[in-house]
């Protein structure tokens, strides 16, 4: 009944045509038209959302990271490098808008210099959720190995990745509340199994989503988040490496046995190949 009677308004009232028009506040619903999802205003006067976000409130949008760069058709939108990034203090939940763990399965990869998310076992058809409230800014296929994507950008800037999905359960400039169906889980794109894959990045600079994330316990570590250059990639591999001196023995299998990494990882990182001669004495970075 509420949906006739919005579209009986959108049929009587004049449009706008302008985003930069806009005033949130005076927002009152959101509804769906056989042409597209539509905005009411307090003024009786309408528009197609097409493809620009909706603001909420402009509490919302108080620094500027939630419309800035609005972008539905490229994965990442800033191309900043962390050196760019000024110390905050992010904001992640809220009373009115908590987190949820997008799926609870087996992790079986994390966050390391050649991998910038959590890989999450799952089936094929299983449920995805979203972590925290915002809206989708990019939903498709990406043919650089994520295969079905979904990118949400939430209110306090952080993006959420959610990749290798079997079908897509929302579309761009949808509104997204933490908790929501938005996806089922997987293996298209670069993948060897059904899993989803997890990350978390601000102004496209990727952040060990485990930083924040009791994942155990399905819950953030803290409600606040504080934001310098050294929580991100590469700048945490820096700060956080672990280098050893080559002994007698040593081989490129063992180090990775013992420091829990892949010999794919440890030959990224140092720039050699599988079959490079360890001499003793030198130097490799191992974590």
């Amino acid at each position: 009944m509420k949906l006739l009677k919005m579209w009986i308004l959108l049929c009587t009232v004049i449009p706008l045509s302008s985003w930069a028009q806009r005033n949130p506040e005076a927002i009152i619903d959101t509804v769906e038209t056989p042409s597209g999802p539509a905005i009411l205003y307090k003024n009786f006067t309408w528009e197609y959302l097409q493809d620009e976000p909706v603001m909420l409130s402009q509490e919302d949008d108080s620094t500027g990271l939630f419309s800035a760069q609005w972008i539905n058709d490229q994965i990442f939108a800033y191309r900043l490098k962390p050196d760019s990034i000024h110390d905050t203090v992010i904001i992640l939940t809220r009373p009115d808008r908590p987190f949820t763990l997008p799926y609870y399965g087996k992790l079986f990869r994390g966050f390391m210099y050649t991998h910038k998310g959590l890989d999450i076992k799952l089936n094929k058809g299983d449920t995805v959720l979203s972590a925290f409230d915002g809206v989708v800014r990019y939903a498709k296929y990406n043919r650089g190995g994520f295969g079905n994507l979904v990118i949400i950008r939430h209110y306090n800037g952080l993006e959420t990745y959610y990749a290798h999905l079997s079908k897509m359960l929302v579309k761009v400039n949808q509104v997204i509340r933490s908790g929501d169906p938005i996806a089922l889980g997987g293996s298209t794109g670069r993948s060897r199994g059904p899993h989803l894959h997890f990350e978390v990045r601000y102004k496209d600079i990727p952040l060990d989503p485990l930083r924040m994330i009791d994942y155990d316990n399905k819950k953030l570590i803290a409600n606040t988040f504080p934001v310098t250059k050294r929580v991100f990639y590469p700048n945490d591999h820096v700060e956080n490496a672990i280098v050893v001196r080559i002994k007698n023995g040593d081989t490129l299998g063992k180090l990775a046995r013992k420091y829990n990494i892949s010999i794919k990882e440890i030959c990224a990182m140092n720039k050699i190949k599988p079959n490079t001669t360890l001499r003793v004495g030198r130097s490799l970075r191992v974590k």
